[in-house]
């Protein structure tokens, strides 16, 4: 077996190198310098060309074919909560609406879910709130108090009442009343059912989703009757779509897998057979579908494209959002055309206030192949599910003629096997595999630092200090150094990152008192600890080893193509983890007693009451830290620990997303264009402090952030007043918010010192480095191997393999 791998990473290596061998220089090249040319209409081959309908209608949730060819439209109008309704047609070059009377007055604020039936009907669902005698809040008051207001108060004197109503396709009311059988499911705690919206699915029925201690789907008839829980073993349903077939198709994660399931609308029983979506390589999962069309049993929308699903469990991508110039969003409606086009109401989440911004209407066109006969395609290899990406790729393009970059997703290609908890294949290999069939992506953009250091040897990357020389806009001097020498490589800059987090552990100052501990520091104060006290939340020899790999890449020399596993303190590494028991044969995860166990164990009390010595910390923004230090910590002096080493380095950067340019790209500036367009220097109108998703890697905004963080955090109500906040923090044990205050001048110094020491970049091993120490410790965790001889395996195999990627 071990020769088998080590003939594969033989024959994978030298085939690397010899597509390696002959990267060019950074500059552009000519069209014979180029190598293996990209196929534009291949490419983008699921293009359309996007063109906003000019209609009078907004914020379109769904758009519905009617028997007579018509188009119904459910929109919810500006400033209301409740769907209005219009016919048109594929042009929506007329529209009329379906004026509707519910036969009571609803309040602005009532919330009203619509939902069209197969044979036209309307299903309109009104949730009702009564808090008493209490005054409801007025957010259209200017002058309203936010801070004095009781929100608590307001929402626990709550009650709920859901009423549902059938209208007709001429706006008559069939039936009406309050939706009954909803007892059994209201919470102890709030009162409220937590039902969700309402999806007509024909015959007279709907289905209802309830959200409380489970999700339950249930089935209810046009008089608002429950009459039965829908009979499927389904953990969550994602999509709904109600077929003319007299059946409703539901998506969703169905026990161990994602499928699509058929029910009979007549006898609520499932029927046909189901279609598994584990192999569909969408990224993020269905959001939602549609009945399909033609070839297509289902279309089916994930963030980055529409799929259609045949019958038989095969897929292809039909519109790829980013190629389509749509950004990342959700399709709230699909009407397809008999030509070719697709009408859909589309919501770009990258706009506005997310999914409260609203919809727009697109018709979407098929892009002729002329138009991309000279069209020069960049592609951008993503290697984890970046929502910000495709709309940031989107406005690119808008912006720059004759050119379009391309998201290649590669976390699709990721498959972990559950039961053995090893990866079965992994985004990077299949990189690695494009790298060697000559399809490498022009941009790299990775959370993964070993993943560039595994390859960096090949000269496969850009110096990217070259442009920050040339560029007047973007420097060095920009940059904290430290997390820009994250990406240096023997001198050259091979990757950079907008934004890091910080990774460290740390201990309460009183029983802490040195920070940056060695290996050796952890061996004594676990052999010190007394009687009752835990090292960390978990002493167990998994989260031990993940403590201590964390930081030990060391062991491999990507430069000189070796490893030191066999070094004396990597075994010392192994053999203390020795001391603590596995979670295998310890834990039953689906023991209700060891799940109480394992809250308690990750329970701030741990930390608070001193039952534990070290914890971990993640500072992503200074509130995240403010929020640790002031909330979980009590104000109480701490020490940072890091991840104990060698060498004592202490804390990691942990980059959000690194970008690198790859030096056979096709036009290596105009990549640059599109990374510098990360590193604005310009303010936004956001708190930083406030809503800061990491650390920013350019100065100025760091240091803005930093500023910041001794003041409370302000935002800005509807009528654009600006608002101070509270700072708070969850106490788990009151279950109630704390305040807290913001960072002394003095903390704040101390954390913004503590991040510009840190300067070892976090996971940098080679993900097939990272898989051999996986597999073997993994086998040692079981009880398989001895100490000796994983060590010895994790040596030759790793030796072989770094000295080939040399």
């Amino acid at each position: 077996m071990e020769k088998t791998i080590f003939k594969r990473i033989t024959a994978f290596t030298a085939a690397l190198m010899v597509i390696t061998g002959a990267a060019a220089s950074c500059s552009k090249k000519s069209e014979t310098e180029k190598g293996v040319s990209k196929n534009s209409q291949k490419l983008m081959n699921a293009a359309y060309r996007a063109v906003e309908v000019e209609t009078d209608i907004s914020n379109v949730r769904s758009i519905k074919r009617l028997s007579d060819g018509s188009v119904l439209v459910t929109a919810i109008a500006d400033g209301n909560s409740q769907p209005t309704f219009y016919i048109t047609d594929d042009n929506f070059a007329e529209t009329k609406e379906i004026k509707y009377d519910l036969g009571e007055k609803l309040e602005s604020d009532t919330y009203v879910s619509a939902s069209v039936a197969p044979d036209g009907d309307i299903f309109m669902m009104a949730t009702f709130e009564d808090a008493g005698d209490m005054e409801k809040p007025n957010y259209d008051d200017p002058n309203f108090d936010y801070e004095k207001f009781d929100f608590e108060e307001y929402y626990n004197n709550i009650k709920y009442t859901y009423k549902l109503y059938v209208v007709d396709i001429d706006g008559n009311v069939k039936t009406s009343g309050e939706i009954s059988g909803l007892d059994k499911y209201i919470s102890e705690d709030d009162g409220n059912a937590g039902v969700g919206d309402l999806q007509a699915i024909g015959g007279g029925k709907a289905l209802m989703t309830i959200y409380n201690e489970d999700s339950t789907t249930v089935i209810v008839n046009s008089d608002g009757k429950i009459e039965d829980e829908l009979g499927l073993d389904v953990d969550y349903i994602m999509g709904i779509a109600p077929l003319s077939d007299g059946t409703v198709a539901l998506s969703g994660y169905f026990g161990t897998k994602d499928a699509v399931k058929f029910v009979d609308t007549s006898t609520m029983k499932e029927t046909g057979s189901e279609i598994e979506l584990d192999n569909m390589s969408m990224m993020g999962g269905p959001s939602s579908i549609f009945e399909g069309t033609g070839d297509y049993k289902l279309f089916m929308n994930s963030s980055s494209a529409l799929y259609g699903l045949k019958e038989d469990g095969t897929s292809e991508e039909i519109i790829n959002w980013v190629d389509s110039d749509m950004g990342e969003g959700g399709v709230e409606g699909l009407l397809p055309l008999d030509n070719g086009e697709y009408i859909v109401s589309y919501n770009d989440y990258s706009k506005g206030d997310g999914m409260m911004s609203g919809s727009k209407l697109y018709r979407l066109t098929k892009r002729d192949a002329s138009e991309l006969e000279n069209m020069k395609v960049i592609t951008v290899g993503v290697m984890y599910d970046a929502y910000a990406m495709s709309s940031k790729i989107s406005e690119f393009n808008k912006s720059h003629e004759g050119v379009r970059f391309k998201m290649v997703d590669y976390s699709k290609y990721d498959e972990y096997d559950e039961e053995s908890r090893t990866a079965i294949n992994t985004g990077a290999s299949q990189l690695k595999k494009d790298i060697i069939a000559g399809n490498a992506p022009d941009i790299i953009v990775t959370n993964d630092a070993g993943l560039v250091a595994g390859l960096q040897n090949k000269g496969l990357f850009c110096d990217l200090y070259e442009f920050l020389d040339k560029d007047s806009d973007l420097s060095k001097e920009d940059f904290l150094e430290n997390v820009l020498k994250c990406g240096e490589y023997d001198g050259k800059l091979y990757s950079i990152t907008d934004s890091f987090s910080i990774e460290t552990y740390v201990g309460k100052s009183k029983f802490v008192d040195k920070e940056n501990w060695t290996l050796d520091d952890l061996i004594e104060k676990y052999n010190n600890l007394p009687d009752g006290k835990r090292l960390t939340e978990m002493d167990y020899k998994e989260q031990i080893l993940s403590l201590l790999l964390y930081n030990s890449t060391d062991f491999v020399d990507y430069k000189n193509g070796v490893c030191h596993f066999d070094d004396p303190e990597f075994k010392k590494l192994v053999e203390f983890c020795d001391k603590f028991p596995s979670m295998e044969g310890t834990i039953d995860w689906e023991n209700p007693e060891d799940q109480e166990m394992l809250m308690e164990m990750f329970s701030d009390d741990n930390i608070v009451n001193d039952k534990i010595l070290i914890t971990s910390m993640w500072i992503g923004n200074f509130r995240s830290y403010t929020e640790d230090l002031k909330g979980r910590f009590k104000g109480e002096d701490i020490t940072f620990v890091g991840f104990p080493s060698n060498d004592g380095k202490g804390a990691l950067i942990s980059p959000n997303q690194s970008f690198s340019i790859l030096r056979n790209s096709d036009d290596t500036q105009l990549c640059w264009e599109f990374v510098k367009s990360f590193f604005s220097k310009e303010d936004d109108d956001s708190n930083t402090y406030r809503y800061s998703s990491g650390l920013s890697s350019l100065k100025v905004k760091f240091d803005k952030a930093a500023e910041e963080s001794t003041k409370k955090p302000t935002y800005k109500d509807p009528n654009g007043k600006e608002i101070e906040e509270d700072l708070t923090y969850y106490d788990s044990k009151s279950q109630k918010e704390i305040k807290i205050q913001p960072l002394t001048n003095e903390e704040k110094d101390r954390i913004v010192e503590y991040i510009k020491s840190a300067d070892r970049c976090a996971g940098s091993f080679d993900p097939d480095v990272e898989a051999i120490v996986q597999e073997e410790i993994t086998a040692y965790l079981k009880g398989e191997k001895k100490s000796d001889e994983i060590i010895g395996n994790i040596q030759n195999r790793v030796s072989l393999l770094v000295s080939e990627q040399s």
